[in-house]
């Protein structure tokens, strides 16, 4: 266990001791980090620019993917609610021959949709 007398000591060796580095005689508010410096923020400043507007594009793209896939997602439960209420007509379009829209009976919830949204 240390003890306070030992801690005493310690800081009076360590603030006697002289630094290694020469002390600064000039004005420290002239001091800048340079070029380098300025360098090395700018490359942080647009880099950061670019990941952002990276990541609106992003986000707005999953945006309108689900905008897309709940709009064809009515217009599939639009067309079956009249396919449903309407089966004499799809019974009198296949007896004179002509094709009315397929529908199918799997779930399209997974399914992407028929054109890209972005």
């Amino acid at each position: 266990m240390i003890s306070f007398t030992s801690l005493a000591h310690s800081a009076i060796l360590w603030t006697a001791t002289p630094s290694p580095y020469p002390e600064y005689d000039g004005d420290v508010n002239l001091v800048t980090p340079g070029v380098i410096g300025f360098a090395a923020t700018l490359f942080i400043a647009v880099a950061t620019l670019l990941i952002v507007a990276d990541m609106n594009r992003r986000v707005r793209r999953v945006r309108y993917r689900e905008l897309a896939q709940e709009t064809i997602r009515n217009e599939q439960a639009l067309a079956d609610g009249e396919g449903a209420g309407s089966d004499s007509a799809s019974a009198a379009d296949s007896a004179t021959g002509t094709a009315g829209a397929a529908t199918s009976t799997e779930s399209d919830d997974d399914a992407p949709p028929t054109q890209r949204a972005d």
